[in-house]
């Protein structure tokens, strides 16, 4: 009787202890996030970084980083990050990090188009327009097949004053993806902007049924169609043309 109370006892103990392990490991996932993988450190951050918590969103990140090396998406969003406080400090430090790691995502992802962009302006910052034209075409000559290097290169036309240069890469973009939405986006707002109503219209409705999560585009959309026909109701109004204009005269 007392060798069956003292093996379950020591059955007890060992449950305890094993209870307890459990419990230990279980504070650790939680400590370490719950077992955040890299995207969900990296969306942590962003909303960090949209509320302008800058030291939480760089700590976040670089949790991305520590769960996947070879994030591209983490090595941008940091850069975004030091690129934003070298801008706001004017501080050449923050820059240069910022551009490290611009370079860095584009090791590991060359078609990331928002990196390739954030360089563009970053490099346009500290007075090199050149090499941000320069980065845009290589990677245009590298990648033929994207239409995201004539869009960026569209942007930054648009941005110089270049209203042609921006038409015709624009137009290039939509050549080479005919399903485009930010292509055809963009498009429309050029043309939006110059006047032609019912063109811009129509390529909205393209870009919105590419990607019909443009809120914003269905909102454009439904006040060129009412500014449209406005135009055709006081077209008609003011017609003074009617089948008795030739009096019975002929």
């Amino acid at each position: 009787m007392y060798q069956l109370f003292n093996k379950r006892r020591h059955q007890y103990d060992r449950f305890i202890q094993y209870v307890a392990t459990i419990l230990f490991l279980s504070s650790i996932s939680l400590h370490m996030g719950c077992g955040l993988t890299a995207n969900g450190w990296n969306e942590q951050g962003v909303e960090l970084f949209q509320t302008g918590n800058y030291p939480a969103a760089i700590e976040r990140f670089q949790y991305a980083l520590g769960t996947d090396e070879t994030n591209a998406d983490a090595y941008y969003n940091l850069a975004s990050v030091y690129h934003r406080m070298g801008t706001n400090s004017r501080d050449s430090g923050f820059l240069q990090e910022s551009e490290v790691l611009y370079n860095r995502c584009l090791d590991l992802d060359t078609d990331h188009s928002d990196c390739h962009r954030g360089l563009a302006v970053l490099l346009i910052k500290t007075n090199r327009k050149q090499e941000a034209f320069d980065l845009l075409v290589n990677w245009g000559k590298d990648r033929p097949h994207l239409a995201d290097p004539e869009v960026e290169l569209a942007r930054l036309y648009q941005e110089s004053g270049d209203a042609q240069a921006t038409r015709k890469h624009l137009e290039q973009a939509c050549s080479i993806d005919r399903n485009h939405p930010r292509a055809w986006k963009a498009l429309a707002a050029l043309n939006d902007s110059q006047g032609n109503t019912e063109l811009a219209l129509a390529q909205y409705q393209r870009s919105y049924i590419l990607d019909n999560h443009q809120t914003e585009l269905a909102t454009r959309i439904a006040s060129l169609n009412q500014q449209l026909r406005n135009s055709s109701t006081e077209s008609a109004n003011t017609r003074m043309a009617n089948e008795n204009v030739s009096r019975g005269r002929y």
